[in-house]
């Protein structure tokens, strides 16, 4: 009877031993890796192939591509500031004086027309600390510039141009017009008693 025992118990651990096998957390077994192949011995006349590039198109792309671009002619390149020039972001907040040195304001923008010329700047006027104040547009030509000093002058007082009249936007022009357009609302009127 211990002898079937014994035969019962090793039948049965050999059945087990594939599902201990098995991992424990997922119930699936542990992948298995396998190795790649070793490569084949070149013979002695065959040179290695070179290692994929994947930069470098295959042949029939190589055709279709673009010869390189080309700069812009010389004369259409600026390749240095010049000390008589001004560049727009020392323009914009810079600070304007006029001719007595008294700061009248700060240039807040640059008005440009339609083929791209300056026609203008827009100066913040008054206020305290960068609050309040009002934009107030000057003409270029009214405008002294002096590159080499990041100077900018106006023949103008701070008492007159805070009494100018507001440069407007567009966007501000037409926010007024649309507010205009729309008809004010009517206060609306109790129904009539019709008790009797």
């Amino acid at each position: 009877m211990l002898q079937r025992l014994l035969l019962t118990t090793a039948i049965a651990a050999l059945a087990l031993t594939p599902v201990l096998a098995q991992d424990s957390t997922t119930g699936t077994q542990p992948p298995t890796q396998t190795q790649p192949a070793p490569p084949e011995p070149l013979a002695q006349d065959q040179a290695a192939p070179p290692p994929p590039d994947s930069t470098t198109p295959p042949p029939a792309e190589m055709a279709a591509e673009e010869p390189p671009a080309t700069p812009p002619p010389a004369d259409a390149i600026i390749a240095e500031e010049s000390a008589t020039d001004m560049r727009a972001d020392k323009l914009i907040g810079a600070s304007v004086y006029n001719t007595e040195g008294e700061k009248v304001g700060d240039v807040e923008d640059i008005v440009f027309d339609k083929d791209g010329k300056i026609v203008g700047v827009v100066l913040k006027v008054g206020g305290l600390l960068g609050i309040g104040g009002k934009s107030v547009g000057i003409k270029w030509d009214e405008v002294k510039v002096s590159p080499a000093d990041e100077l900018m002058t106006i023949s103008y007082k701070k008492e007159q141009l805070e009494v100018a009249p507001d440069f407007k936007t567009q966007e501000a022009i037409q926010s007024e017009q649309s507010s205009s357009a729309m008809p004010e609302p009517q206060p609306a009127v109790p129904p009539a008693n019709t008790t009797q």
